[in-house]
């Protein structure tokens, strides 16, 4: 997402950083956005009905459709590998933030999980039978995994730092993961079976990387940074090497995720295999509420 027009929008871009395109195109504030497995449709949250709802998209923008309508914030989408499931996280049942699925035209809604605490910035797993979340049900926020259908939640960071933002691998093997163990916000990558071997990929003092995304080859990792001082998008190779800046035009933009290949019969004008959905956060992505990384750390400066 970009602030770059004013307000919170969603926009496409080549990995080269090529063919930006506004795809929402509305006043309100549209954030963290997710394609659909298939390349045609794209996942977000909007404020635009006065409260944070689930809504989709054409590829091109067209037929935005607000998937939720309901008055409390309903945030971070996430599809399930069939395109069947949404899952998000949601303060519908208190103001306790949970995790919740519903069916991809917002019917059936389900909540998985139920602990005081609050559980955000859901991410179901490329092979279907995991949903990732983050948790404060141990007294900081911590990486956990859990079934789809809400059981066997489990913690898989275990560690007393900060962990946010949590990002399958396309194989399902990895986790790449925002912490700040280290004492600087940076991606991180650990094992997703047991949460074993967590290596810094990013590695560079004093700076903010936050949000990563993996590209669909497993082969590239996108993230949001501040080191040269807006949050801007970088991209780096799956070991941390080859770091470079993606966009780097004033406002803040935040929320990589890429592209599906598209199958022939879809048009996605300016976009293609590796193409970006991109979101951008301003000091106005606050109003989301307090719904985890890329759900409401929507201020200036990350995480740290």
């Amino acid at each position: 997402m970009s602030q770059r027009d004013g307000n919170n929008e969603i926009y496409s871009i080549r990995s080269d950083g090529s063919d930006l395109r506004n795809l929402t195109q509305n006043p309100d504030n549209d954030a963290v956005p997710e394609w659909s497995p298939d390349g045609q449709r794209i996942a977000f949250q909007s404020l635009r009905g006065g409260a944070s709802d689930v809504y989709v998209m054409n590829a091109d923008g067209s037929q935005q459709t607000n998937l939720t309508q309901n008055p409390e914030s309903d945030v971070a989408p996430s599809w399930s590998p069939d395109g069947e499931m949404i899952v998000f996280a949601s303060e519908r049942d208190g103001g306790n933030t949970d995790i919740y699925v519903m069916n991809a035209d917002g019917t059936e809604v389900t909540r998985l999980t139920d602990n005081p605490a609050h559980d955000l910035d859901p991410a179901w797993s490329p092979s279907g039978d995991q949903i990732a979340f983050v948790s404060r049900r141990d007294g900081n926020h911590e990486i956990y995994v859990m079934s789809v259908d809400g059981s066997g939640q489990t913690n898989l960071s275990n560690s007393p730092a900060s962990e946010l933002s949590p990002a399958w691998s396309p194989d399902a093997t990895l986790m790449a993961f925002s912490s700040n163990r280290d004492g600087d916000r940076e991606i991180y990558v650990m094992s997703a079976l047991d949460g074993s071997g967590a290596t810094n990929l990013t590695n560079r003092p004093a700076s903010g990387d936050i949000e990563p995304a993996w590209s669909n080859d497993g082969r590239l990792l996108a993230f949001s940074s501040d080191r040269d001082g807006d949050l801007d998008l970088h991209l780096m190779n799956a070991d941390g090497s080859n770091q470079r800046s993606l966009a780097t035009i004033p406002g803040f933009d935040r929320f990589p995720n890429f592209a599906p290949e598209a199958p022939p019969t879809v048009e996605i004008p300016a976009l293609g295999s590796m193409g970006l959905a991109l979101l951008v956060a301003s000091l106005l992505a606050a109003a989301f509420g307090v719904l985890g990384d890329r759900k409401n750390h929507g201020e200036v400066n990350p995480p740290r």
